[in-house]
């Protein structure tokens, strides 16, 4: 197995330990969990990004498409960090 290979099985071991403690009301991990939604949406927005600039889709709107689908999910992790911490 390549290193990637392990780095990439290690975060994804991470990201469902933290979702699942979220899930069972930890805030602390639900923060966390949130987070690295946000980083991975992250990445793949910029994926996206630099596909759309490269003409690297299958299509332009193709890389329209996938910007938008991970702007909604990062809309959706934010919506969660807040829906955990309500305004006082």
């Amino acid at each position: 197995m390549t290193r990637t290979a392990q780095r990439k099985q290690v975060n994804i071991h991470i990201q469902d330990l933290c979702e699942d403690k979220a899930r069972a009301g930890d805030a602390g991990y639900a923060i966390a969990y949130a987070l690295l939604e946000l980083a991975d949406a992250q990445q793949k927005t910029a994926i996206a990004i630099t596909r759309l600039g490269l003409n690297d889709a299958a299509t332009p709107m193709g890389a329209i498409e996938m910007l938008s689908l991970e702007t909604k999910r990062i809309a959706e992790a934010l919506n969660a960090i807040s829906e955990k911490f309500p305004e006082e």
